[in-house]
């Protein structure tokens, strides 16, 4: 059922409530190495801007290709949801008793959410694991070494996902 709502335009209920409400937020720098190796921690590099200040979670898509993507999700922290500029550790399992070459090449997709449901930009970074790489430095403004740490991403890639579903948000 359409519900008019007098706001000088009929819309329905529905579509009043799911609107975004406030300024997305805007993120303004990433980075993230393109190779890791099997047994580390891929560090996503961030800067990102929210002018009403109430960025709320970190949202990472997770492809394999044809073997589907798995959403996850991050939390910022209070003092980060106005200005936000650090690394998040991605930490990717596939399971004890897998292939270490398993999952070999990965994209994520990430982007931010507000309390208002705004999201922002997305950045798309690309990993291929391999036996004995490290990570290549981060450029600047994120070569600093007093860089914070602004949260984890918990990636479960020995899961399958959900039938019927490729868990796009």
């Amino acid at each position: 059922m359409v519900i008019p709502l007098k706001m000088g335009y009929s819309e329905s209920l529905a579509e009043w409530l799911s609107k975004p409400s406030g300024i997305p937020p805007v993120i303004t720098r990433s980075f993230a190495s393109e190779n890791l190796s099997h047994n580390g921690k891929w560090k996503i590099y961030l800067e990102a801007n929210d002018p009403d200040g109430d960025m709320r979670k970190i949202v990472a898509v997770v492809s394999r290709g044809p073997r589907g993507s798995r959403v996850n999700y991050a939390g910022i922290k209070k003092g980060g949801r106005a200005k936000l500029f650090g690394y998040f550790d991605c930490m990717i399992w596939s399971g004890i008793g897998t292939e270490r070459n398993e999952w070999g090449e990965l994209t994520l997709t990430l982007f931010i959410r507000d309390k208002g449901g705004n999201t922002s930009n997305r950045v798309v970074f690309s990993l291929a694991r391999s036996g004995r790489v490290t990570q290549e430095p981060p450029p600047p403004p994120f070569e600093t070494g007093e860089l914070k740490k602004s949260g984890m991403i918990w990636v479960n890639l020995a899961l399958p996902p959900p039938s019927g579903s490729d868990n796009r948000d």
